[in-house]
């Protein structure tokens, strides 16, 4: 690497942006990585030198259990200070936007193990680039195995909902949103499992199109997206519903999105824990916290920015009187004054640990007949849906806390 220039990329966020925006239009890869094999990554054209203006991006994942190895042995890129011109860009952290990436350029090799199990590599080239290459060896390298790092999960962050006040930015850093793209808007919520794995509700994602879909976490004012950094707007490659589920009844109102590459976890961003350890629990009389983006009144404007609310769980034989068709699937919550309301739905209810604060995942907004009216709403029970959860997300090891 004797003529090959590294610098962090601090002040490069134009060229991140145009990076993103451009490399759709040419070529942009995403790959799982299996173990024992190679796989190549190169420049257009190579071994002959890429055209001007060339915006590339490869994405790799490996598998749990591995890191992502590249080895590149040819790099020739047009060589500036600060590699103004040409670079070539890589994330350690498998960041798709390649935010906090290292830039290279001139002549050398180079080898670099990704942090996780995510890898991404940009390339851009100048209008007035003379041209370049690069050929890289893609491996999946197995982790030395090393005592197991405490887990981590239903962390607070401390610094629809009627009744509700605002959450700090980044409070609760398991809320996701569910974006439909055609209509620029968060319609639903959701929660974070896994770096590659989300929930909602099942009637969030009935009639919907994968495609049209991305899950945004890590934001706070949906309506300004800059108030915080920790903000990613992932596609969603496919979803499950609960085979079970009922529409007439929303027995079982249950996704399981799955994303098209990893959740870049942090203090702001990181999974909600699930209750494995509350099988048998049914929170009648505990108090839950419900999270949403949506109307803070019935019929008024969605909100803006996160909202949370406290509600209390009833039990199952007092909200029958309302709901005869309610199943163990299901739990009520009802406080005088306070509710999830409109576009809420599929958004947790979390339920606080006093013995450690952390933040368990007991219940999905669901329905209710009116928004903090005289009746109770129901949610999702997510204690019996936890098994389908976790056969459902094959490879995933669920932190249990």
């Amino acid at each position: 690497m004797k003529s090959l220039y590294s610098t962090m990329i601090l002040a490069v966020v134009p060229t991140l942006i145009s990076l993103a925006n451009s490399v759709l239009g040419q070529c942009d890869y995403y790959t799982n990585v299996q173990p024992n094999q190679e796989y190549y990554v190169y420049s257009p054209y190579y071994s002959n030198y890429y055209p001007p203006s060339t915006s590339c991006r490869w994405i790799a994942a490996c598998p749990q259990g591995y890191y992502c190895q590249l080895q590149c042995s040819d790099i020739d890129l047009p060589y500036t200070t600060g590699c103004t011109l040409d670079r070539l860009l890589i994330s350690r952290t498998g960041d798709p936007t390649l935010a906090g990436a290292q830039s290279y350029c001139g002549r050398g090799t180079l080898t670099v193990s990704s942090e996780g199990q995510q890898l991404s590599v940009g390339l851009q080239a100048a209008r007035n680039s003379p041209g370049g290459k690069f050929f890289c060896t893609l491996t999946a390298q197995p982790r030395t195995p090393a005592p197991a790092p405490t887990c981590s999960c239903g962390y607070r962050k401390v610094n629809r909902i009627v009744g509700g006040t605002e959450t700090g930015v980044n409070e609760y850093p398991m809320m996701a949103g569910i974006f439909d793209k055609r209509i620029y808007q968060v319609y639903c919520g959701g929660v974070i499992i896994d770096r590659r794995y989300v929930v909602t509700a099942a009637h969030c994602m009935q009639g919907m199109n994968a495609a049209n879909i991305n899950a945004v976490v890590g934001d706070h004012n949906v309506e300004n997206t800059g108030e915080s950094p920790a903000t990613q707007s992932i596609p969603v490659t496919q979803f499950l519903i609960h085979p079970n589920y009922n529409a007439d009844t929303f027995d079982y109102d249950i996704s399981i999105l799955r994303l098209q590459y990893d959740i870049v976890f942090s203090e702001r961003v990181g999974p909600v824990c699930l209750p494995f350890n509350y099988g048998t629990t049914d929170f009648a009389g505990a108090i839950v916290t419900a999270l949403g983006w949506g109307t803070t009144e019935p019929g008024g404007p969605l909100s803006s920015t996160l909202q949370k609310v406290n509600l209390n769980v009833i039990n199952q034989s007092t909200c029958q009187r309302t709901y005869s068709s309610l199943t163990s699937r299901q739990m009520c919550t009802y406080t005088p004054g306070k509710d999830a309301c409109q576009f809420d739905s599929g958004g947790p209810l979390l339920y606080t640990q006093a013995n450690n604060g952390l933040q368990y995942f007991v219940g999905i907004i669901s329905y209710g007949k009116f928004c903090a009216s005289s009746s109770p709403s129901v949610n999702a029970r997510v204690t019996e849906l936890l098994s389908w959860i976790v056969s459902s997300t094959p490879g995933v090891n669920y932190c249990r806390k």
